[in-house]
């Protein structure tokens, strides 16, 4: 699963980059959000909040509290804008519904 998560992120990202009309329609004026907030924040809380202090743990620990919240640009931008075409809709319920299964997921193995 995580070979199709990577693949389909890689995807996306070549697709945003180098589609002729996706490429276009970003607009750098309007992407105003401070992702280095994000970043830092994340990094923070993965230093003080993690079940182990090494490396791999605070690492592991960074890139689950960066993805929580790494979609939040995208909404900022979409409320910024009021313009949501089919494929950002989609693309931005995809990646929440992608983030409901992971919970999911992380609720069954805690059970488990």
């Amino acid at each position: 699963m995580k070979l199709i998560y990577l693949g389909s992120a890689f995807s996306i990202i070549w697709y945003i980059r180098h589609h002729k009309l996706v490429r276009r329609s970003y607009d750098k004026d309007q992407d105003t959000f401070p992702r280095s907030y994000l970043i830092v924040l994340s990094f923070a809380l993965a230093v003080f909040v993690h079940e182990k202090l090494t490396f791999k743990e605070v690492m592991w620990t960074f890139s689950l509290y960066l993805e929580a919240v790494a979609i939040l640009p995208q909404l900022v931008l979409l409320q910024k804008t009021r313009n949501i075409d089919n494929l950002t809709g989609q693309y931005v319920f995809l990646l929440g519904s992608y983030r409901a299964l992971y919970i999911l997921n992380w609720i069954y193995r805690y059970l488990t």
